[in-house]
This record gives C-alpha cells, sequence and structure tokens, in this order.
C-alpha cells in the first residue's frame, strides 16, 4: 500500500516536469487569437445630408386693379391667365354723370390760368414802376423829386418782385400738378382724355406686364361695383417664388444660393430646379416652449407659365459644405 502511494507521487511529479519544459522550450510558444478586425467606418449615405421640407408657390409681384368710382360694366376683355402688357386694356366702365361732372371739373386748367393772370398783372405793375423810378431820376437831378419818393419806388418795385416770384414758383406747382392730373386721368379713361375733354367711359388697364391670375366672381359685363372694389389681380411668374418654414436645426445648414430640387404631388415624375434666395434672420412668432421655424425662399424658374400660384411643393436640398 505504502509503495503504491510513492508510485503515483513519482508518476505526478513526471508529468509536472514534461509541462515546465514544453513551456521553456524555444520556438514552442502559443501563438496569441488573433484580435478581431474592425469593421471600416461607413460614411453617411446622401439620403442622411438631405433637408427635406415642403412649401407653396408665391408670384414675386402682384397688383390689385380696382375700379375708381362706383360704375358700371360695359365690357371685359381680359380673361383668367391672359398675358398682358402694360397698359392693356382689362374692363370697360360708364360712369354716372354727376361723378363724371366732378370729374370733368377736376381736369381743368382754371387754377393755372388765373396764376397766369395774375403773374401777368404783376409784370405789367412792376413794367410801370420802373418807368416811374426813370422819371423820378431825371426829376430828382432837376430838384423836382425828393430822395424819399426814389426810396418808395425801390421798396414797391421790390415787393413786386417777391410777389412775382411767389406766384411763379406757385404757377410751376399747379402745372405739374395738373399734368401729373391728366396722367391719371389718361390711365382711367384713356389716351383721348385731355384738359376740357373727359370720355364717357373708363377704361381699367394692367398695371404691370405679366398674368391675370384673379378676376372677381362679381365682374361681369352689365354689373354696377362700387368704387374701390378688386377686379382683377396682375402678377409675375417667372420666376416663382418657393416659401416654406423650416424647422430652426435644419435652417441652421442651409445658405443662401444653395441649389434645391423641387416636385410636385400634381405633376407626377416632373423635377425642377432651384435655388435658395432669402433665409430670415427671425422667426415665425411661435411659443417660447416651441422651437422656431424660419419662413425660407426659394426661385424657381418658371418661363413657360406652367406652374401655378398656391401649389403645393416638395423641396429637397444638399446643402454645400
Amino acid at each position: 500500500m505504502k509503495s503504491r502511494f510513492i508510485l503515483l507521487c513519482a508518476c505526478a511529479l513526471a508529468l509536472a516536469a514534461t509541462g515546465v519544459q514544453a513551456q521553456n522550450q524555444p520556438g514552442k510558444a502559443q501563438t496569441p487569437a488573433p484580435a478581431q478586425a474592425k469593421a471600416p467606418a461607413q460614411a453617411p449615405s446622401p439620403t442622411e445630408s438631405e433637408i427635406t421640407f415642403v412649401g407653396k408657390l408665391y408670384s414675386p409681384l402682384k397688383l390689385s386693379v380696382v375700379i375708381p368710382y362706383t360704375a358700371q360694366i360695359t365690357s371685359m376683355p381680359a380673361t383668367i391667365g391672359q398675358r398682358v402688357k402694360k397698359g392693356d386694356t382689362l374692363a370697360t366702365f360708364k360712369i354716372p354723370p354727376e361723378t363724371r361732372m366732378t370729374e370733368k371739373r377736376a381736369l381743368s386748367l382754371v387754377e393755372v390760368k388765373e396764376l397766369e393772370e395774375q403773374l401777368a398783372a404783376t409784370a405789367r405793375d412792376s413794367d410801370k414802376l420802373k418807368v416811374k423810378r426813370q422819371e423820378l431820376q431825371v426829376m430828382e437831378k432837376q430838384n423836382m423829386a425828393t430822395s424819399q419818393a426814389l426810396a418808395q419806388n425801390a421798396e414797391d418795385l421790390g415787393v413786386l418782385e417777391k410777389q412775382r416770384t411767389a406766384l411763379q414758383e406757385k404757377l410751376s406747382v399747379e402745372k405739374d400738378l395738373a399734368n401729373e392730373r391728366l396722367s391719371l386721368y389718361r390711365e382711367r379713361f384713356g389716351p383721348s382724355a385731355n384738359f376740357g375733354n373727359l370720355p364717357s367711359e373708363g377704361v381699367i388697364t394692367a398695371p404691370i406686364d405679366g398674368y391675370v391670375v384673379l378676376i372677381n366672381p362679381d365682374l361681369h359685363n352689365g354689373a354696377k361695383l362700387p368704387g374701390g372694389t378688386e377686379l382683377f389681380q396682375v402678377g409675375t411668374l417667372d420666376p416663382m417664388l418657393v416659401r416654406a418654414q423650416v424647422h430652426e436645426i435644419e435652417t441652421l445648414r442651409l445658405h443662401v444660393n444653395d441649389p434645391a430640387t423641387v416636385t410636385f404631388d400634381s405633376m407626377p415624375g416632373k423635377k425642377f430646379p432651384a435655388t435658395v434666395s432669402r433665409i430670415p434672420w427671425t422667426p415665425v412668432p411661435s411659443p417660447i416652449s416651441q422651437p422656431s421655424y424660419y419662413e425660407i425662399e426659394l426661385t424657381l424658374p418658371n418661363p413657360d407659365a406652367s406652374l401655378k400660384e398656391g401649389m403645393k411643393a416638395e423641396v429637397t436640398i444638399i446643402p454645400q459644405k
């Protein structure tokens, strides 16, 4: 029994010595397991840096056209969407006789003629005083006139000269006002309107080159409309403006002149190029607890006038770095 225990101990010592020897042998070191290679970082896809938002189309310039008097429409040659030039006739109207009489009285040169007559009278009085002065100077040399008479004559001439200057300035102003009134009345009554001549029928004309984008639904031949009623809106359609409210975080990534792509649900499959044209520094009013939004504006070419005001647009922008 004792000999068996000694034999087991000897075997255990032999095995331990063999393991230590194997570890100490050169070239037999164990190779560590290779570290797992890291996957390369992926660049963000283009869609991750895109900014997308929804806006609407607007005309950059749109002017209202109103009827100046309470009048009856006699014709309406303009149609919605029609392209017009400045001064083109959109409608004609006939005003009541009492209104025409008032306007005809305003389109007169009575004030101008009265001022011209006053100026002519002042010139005549001035000439008389100048002749009188020459006579007084001759009489003074002959001791037949006093220096006080000459002084009074000079004072009267000075007063008349001031009156003449004031009348000339007033006459110039009245002539300018008369010419401006004539221009206004020719816009309302056509080129045949003149001082003392006012046609019985007026015209509504286009204020700018553009398109008729709105017509009052109450406007038709024979309708009688009150003065100041809006009859038309004439606006430009090339280029168009896209306005949209953009979150403050995305606004900070945008810059003026950034290119954009615009699409419309009403025109599937079509893409239109646009450019960021305005980024305001003040946001749209909102509660303090809510994030701010800024009304961004883009310019969109529209040479064929296929795009209309109010169309809903989806804008995609890849900000420039």
